[in-house]
């Protein structure tokens, strides 16, 4: 995975800022500095085939947020944050590098907005801000943005921050407008791909919803990189990415399947493009371009609970569910019901004890974990068994039931708010988190793939 920073818009900002702040029509606003402790264990987790026990989970985050606007519809924010993080280090010993501290600035917001009308219930905004449709997703779900097609690899943490953060951090355009007094919501976005290869292709995408007092349902649609600037490399033309049949007057046999499971005489001659003594046929090329489609739907039952004793989002019950790729592909991506995550929760009633206690569930049948070759290579291949050169398979990373153990994922998170400076925020998860390594690297697959995999994470959260 890879990513690039757009300082430009905070440039923008920063020099429209200075420009006309000695104008009566510009104003500044809320300013905000907050800092973050994370503190937690990977109780159980593994890496390839290294297990991690009881493994340390820190970030510090500082953060500094501004508002402002000019007239009466215009308005910005800018936002940094300081990261103080702690590389994955999965080596029993490794060299201090790759075990220190590191400490990463990084943009947390910088958009302008224009409003079409002065209740905003319809504006217009651009830059780099975090992106959330769905208000009851605590960590697992948002679907339509943070999961890719082909291969549908679904995310639940950027990284950096592992907790309250269950939101798309996107660059692009994003319009709203509500109609009739907030019933019927429509929102249109079009967002740069900044994080996996290739980055800066663009993926439109449209979302409708509905929502009454005690009922609230959502449907959106994404077409993920449907605007590639390199479409060479949405689909790559390489041999590794070809699905080749040979037919059985062959001397090396009958064969038809991908490149990476070809016996290595089919191979050689797809690597050379030599036809003569293997006459084979490439009759596809996988591609990461995919139309995904969601669906949710919220039921609050909060008027049951005792008027003085209820939070405002308890007894809430909800569920997400997502198509991540409409079109079958050969191999890797043969079945729908493969691609489709579904997420579903409940806000369970504390009675004020705490601000919000939500607990979620979903189930993913994805064959496929392993981003090795779609992070180094922008591949939307899997690693797959190696062959022999009498074309028998051999031991490979690739075993079907290793990947049926991660089909269910759970998460339970919780807020308890002190007072005006500080917040408590807590999770316990086994969710699809991929965590950086010392050079800035996602781990291949994710950290907690098994059923006994689990971590825990607690935050103080103080603001001004």
């Amino acid at each position: 995975m890879n990513s690039t920073r757009p300082y430009l818009p905070l440039l923008f900002l920063c020099l429209f800022a200075v420009a006309r702040a000695d104008e009566p029509a510009f104003g500044l606003e809320e300013f905000k500095a907050g800092f973050d402790l994370d503190a937690g264990h990977i109780v159980h987790g593994e890496v390839g085939e290294n297990q991690l026990e009881f493994m340390h989970l820190n970030r510090n985050i500082v953060s500094l947020d501004q508002k402002a606007h000019y007239g009466e519809r215009v308005d910005f924010e800018a936002g940094l944050m300081g990261v103080l993080w702690w590389p994955l280090s999965i080596a029993a010993i490794a060299p201090p590098e790759q075990r220190t501290l590191r400490v990463e600035p990084r943009l947390a917001v910088a958009k302008a907005r224009f409003s079409f009308a002065d209740d905003s219930t319809a504006y217009l905004e651009a830059g780099w801000f975090p992106y959330k449709y769905n208000r009851d997703a605590s960590n697992l779900g948002e679907y339509l943005y943070r999961s890719g097609t082909y291969p549908g690899v679904v995310v639940t943490t950027n990284g950096y921050q592992l907790i309250n953060h269950a939101a798309y951090d996107a660059y692009g355009v994003h319009f709203k407008h509500e109609m009739l007094g907030g019933l019927i919501r429509h929102d249109v976005n079009l967002f740069l791909e900044e994080y996996i290869l290739p980055i800066n292709d663009l993926t439109p995408g449209y979302e409708v919803s509905l929502n009454l007092p005690r009922f609230q349902m959502g449907l959106g649609a994404a077409y993920n990189r449907g605007i590639s600037f390199q479409p060479s490399a949405t689909r790559p033309k390489s041999p590794e990415n070809s699905f080749v049949e040979v037919d059985s007057s062959a001397a090396s046999g009958a064969f038809k399947g991908p490149y990476l499971l070809a016996p290595t005489k089919i191979k050689n001659a797809v690597r050379t493009g030599d036809t003569t003594a293997i006459k084979y046929r490439i009759t596809h090329r996988w591609t990461q371009r995919g139309a995904k489609l969601m669906a949710r739907a919220a039921l609050d039952l909060g008027f049951l609970l005792p008027e003085g004793r209820k939070g405002a989002d308890d007894l809430r019950l909800f569920a997400e569910a997502a198509v991540l790729g409409l079109e079958n592909q050969p191999f890797y991506y043969d079945k729908l019901s493969q691609r489709v995550p579904v997420m579903f929760g409940l806000n369970v009633p504390t009675f004020g004890l705490l601000d919000l206690l939500s607990v979620q569930g979903e189930r993913y049948t994805a064959r496929f974990d392993d981003i090795k070759r779609q992070s180094e290579l922008s591949l939307p291949v899997w690693l797959v068994p190696e062959w022999d050169v009498s074309g028998d398979p051999v031991e490979s990373d690739y075993k079907p039931s290793h990947y049926a153990r991660d089909d269910w994922k759970w998460s339970v998170y919780a807020k308890k708010t002190v007072n005006r400076l500080l917040a408590v925020h807590a999770q316990i998860a086994n969710d699809h988190m991929r965590l950086l390594t010392f050079n800035s690297a996602y781990t291949e697959n994710t950290i907690t793939s098994t059923p006994k995999d689990w971590y825990y994470l607690v935050r103080l959260e103080c603001g001004i």
